[in-house]
């Protein structure tokens, strides 16, 4: 499941990022900027696709509970960001996807 557009309902700042980030760190405290609608926490109104692809089938685990193998977790990793490239691609043309 994959939004598109949800950024655009609110305008973010970077004022004083750093040190905002420091205080996150430091304290667990975070201090977003933002504001929607007429400078209030309303989102502005703007269209949200949803985005719904087919599942990827994983492994069952050999032990329940236990942690999985780094590997297998890059793995499916890789498979899910590439379902993600391409549901981007098929279904939204009107801005870039970035992945980091």
């Amino acid at each position: 499941v994959f939004g598109v557009g949800n950024t655009d309902t609110y305008e973010t700042y970077s004022f004083a990022l750093s040190w905002r980030l420091w205080l996150q760190k430091k304290a667990g405290i975070a201090l977003p900027i933002f504001h929607g609608r007429w400078f209030t926490t309303l989102p502005y109104p703007v269209p949200i696709k949803l985005l719904v692809g087919k599942p990827i089938p994983t492994p069952t685990p050999k032990v329940l509970g236990a942690n999985p193998d780094d590997a297998l977790v890059d793995e499916y990793h890789a498979k899910y960001i590439e379902a993600l490239k391409d549901m981007h691609a098929k279904h939204v043309h009107d801005r870039t996807l970035i992945v980091r």
